[in-house]
């Protein structure tokens, strides 16, 4: 077994965890529940009472019952159940692994589908290259195909089981394990249920693998029952040992019983201590020591994996108006496999360019807010004159091109902080904005669409209406400098005054002479749904001309702005679809008329890429006063910046998590 395979493995699978949701296992995130159980030891006779299965006793133990990798519980996947056994007595499988502790890890399928490291190696980089684009892994097929041509079949099977109830099913360990000190002899584990197979239908919500142990464990209040057995083969030599892609034929016995009885496990609070626990087929004892090479992979990823996801689980998490509870709780199913489509989206593009998704180059500086309320504006907490902030400013270009000379838009967003400790801190206050005064599309069901489709399909979903041009060509700014333009958050806030009354607001900065904006395409320019392209091929520019000439501004000139707020009163009857709420709808400038905030002065720029890079901005980071209206559907109008909280987190931990030098 080659060290460089477990060392590919090891780097591609904590690459793919940054480059989707590192906050979460890597593998198996989704978990249904995890649940405390008794594992209690049976008589067993020789030559199978060795380790745990020694004498008969019984164990305090908790089962995690999870997908392996789809949110949705409709589709296809295949589904674990890890064992954590308590109190396990005898010498350790690894030195490193935790005292009394005894790890089953199975699965719903009985083999796996690789033998080797250099097998592993070989998947891995493959699904790292395919995965992003939604194919399979090309090129280890067609290595299966001139090795293991049998196996073929054993992996395009692997993870298409639909499970009708997690309680009912079967599990296999589908890699061997030692049994006493024999090294010839291996075992394999399998967990049964007593009640049998379930016979009704799968569910028919997002989540109803979870819901249907809720039904029997917390409603029906039914214990549930699984016989632990093991399948013994003393003639394991390697041939045997680094197959695990075929099923042995041998009797299984039963060793234990694995009771379930019913409980409350669907909390917070069970859910928190369920993600915390860390699994491995390493935390074991001797006797049942880890067997093969894909065993002795896991001995090096699973540590690795874990130690990354506890290392940037809080990032992006600072000081945010919203919690994950309070923006997850009413959203139906479509939203929630929408999200995990466009959180594995962005924290793909975050990993590939190393930084910021979208808006990826810009410059920022640091300065202050003088704050020149508008006495019409309502009466609030934060908003409120003759006050001063500390603020950072970050200009840049919503595509991911660094070369300025790109035809593409503009954007601004302004961190403020509280003003007790200089710029340090997450900020109170993050505002995002953009050229033009409204999005091409309406919600973010809408914006997946977008995002996902190719050239050629945008232009049709310009002609659907799903992509609307004008709007889009108003993003657009044939570039001179970042001061031209006037900037627009697009989606509206709540916003609650004194006395607790709630409206609307949308946020612009201008230039401080209230210039009007400039840069606006020529009248003839079509967008044909691209939301930026190339430069033109004879434009004589430095290909980072709009960052050095702020820069100069910042240093030798001025670089000022006023932020203003658009009022708009609650409408009767407002509802997450309500116009109010649409972000490709501009509010009439007559009826609700831009009002003064504050001056804004830059004072010096920030020359350090990895400070600008370290920067965190969230449409979720507000006072009190300020909240994001919530969606249930991806296709309501609120849904763009709920959305947008829940995406944006992910990827900035991504983003932090990448090996400097991180992009701007």
């Amino acid at each position: 077994m080659d060290e460089i395979d477990i060392q590919t493995v090891t780097a591609i699978q904590i690459g793919m965890m940054r480059a989707t949701q590192p906050h979460v296992r890597g593998q198996h995130s989704k978990m249904h529940g995890c649940v405390s159980a008794i594992f209690e030891v049976l008589p067993v006779p020789a030559p199978l009472n060795h380790g745990l299965f020694t004498g008969s006793g019984t164990y305090e133990a908790v089962v995690r019952f999870s997908n392996g990798r789809e949110k949705d519980d409709r589709n296809p996947d295949i589904h674990g159940m890890a064992i954590k056994v308590f109190g396990a007595t005898g010498d350790k499988a690894h030195p490193a692994g935790p005292d009394g502790e005894q790890d089953f890890i199975l699965a719903d399928n009985p083999v796996f589908f690789i033998r080797t490291a250099a097998d592993y190696s070989i998947f891995m980089q493959s699904l790292a290259k395919n995965a992003p684009l939604g194919q399979p892994p090309v090129e280890f097929i067609e290595h299966l195909t001139k090795t293991h041509p049998e196996d073929i079949s054993v992996l395009r099977a692997f993870n298409k089981h639909i499970q009708v109830n997690l309680l009912t099913a079967t599990y296999w360990s589908q890699v061997p394990y030692g049994l006493g000190p024999d090294s010839s002899t291996a075992c394999r584990y399998r967990v049964v249920p007593r009640s049998g197979m379930e016979t009704d239908p799968a569910g028919d919500s997002h989540d109803y693998l979870r819901e249907r142990m809720v039904a029997t464990l917390a409603v029906a209040k039914v214990p549930v029952v699984f016989d632990f057995q093991v399948q013994v083969r003393h003639d394991a030599d390697a041939t045997v040992v680094d197959n695990p892609t075929v099923e042995w034929d041998v009797d299984f016995v039963t060793v234990a019983t694995i009771t379930i009885p019913p409980q409350i496990f669907d909390t917070q609070e069970d859910h928190n201590r369920g993600e915390k626990l860390r699994f491995s087929p390493w935390h074991a004892l001797a006797a049942h020591r880890p067997l093969g090479e894909v065993n002795e992979i896991r001995k090096v990823v699973y540590p690795a994996s874990q130690v990354e996801r506890t290392r940037i689980a809080p990032l992006g998490q600072d000081n945010l108006r919203l919690t994950v509870e309070e923006l997850t709780a009413d959203i139906d199913d479509d939203f929630k496999a929408l999200l995990d489509k466009l959180s594995r989206t962005f924290g793909y593009l975050s990993n590939l360019n190393r930084g910021r998704g979208t808006h990826t180059w810009g410059v920022a500086g640091r300065g202050t807010a003088r704050f020149i309320v508008d006495p019409r504006f309502p009466a609030n907490e934060f908003f409120t004159s003759a006050k001063t902030l500390p603020i950072i400013l970050r200009h840049s270009s919503p595509g991911a091109r660094e070369d300025d000379r790109a035809r593409d838009g503009v954007a601004a967003s302004v961190k403020f902080f509280s003003g007790e400790n200089g710029y340090e801190g997450p900020g109170v206050l993050d505002i995002l904005m953009n050229a033009g005064r409204q999005l091409f599309v309406r919600s973010i069901q809408d914006f997946s669409t977008f995002v996902h489709a190719s050239a050629d399909e945008r232009k049709d979903l310009v002609k659907q209406g799903i992509m609307m041009e004008p709007e889009l060509i108003e993003a657009y700014r044939i570039r001179g400098s970042f001061l031209d333009s006037r900037y627009h958050s697009w989606q509206c806030f709540e916003f609650f005054d004194a006395a607790g009354v709630r409206s609307y607001i949308k946020f612009r900065l201008i230039p401080g002479d209230r210039g009007d904006d400039r840069g606006l395409p020529a009248p003839d320019f079509r967008a044909e749904g691209a939301p930026s392209m190339d430069p033109v091929p004879d434009d004589p520019r430095a290909p980072d001309f709009l960052r050095q000439e702020w820069i100069y501004q910042a240093r030798f000139s001025e670089v000022r702005y006023i932020l203003q707020g658009q009022i708009h009163p609650e409408p009767e009857g407002v509802h997450p679809n309500h116009e109010v709420l649409n972000p490709a709808l501009a509010w009439n400038e007559e009826h609700f008329p831009w009002l003064d905030l504050c001056r804004i002065e830059i004072d010096e720029p920030i020359m350090d890429d990895a400070v600008v890079s370290a920067l965190d901005m969230t449409p979720n980071r507000s006072p009190a006063c300020i909240k994001i209206p919530l969606a249930t559907s991806p296709s309501q109008y609120a849904s763009l910046g709920h959305a947008r909280a829940l995406v944006y987190p992910g990827a900035r931990a991504v983003r932090a998590a990448a090996a400097p030098p991180r992009n701007n």
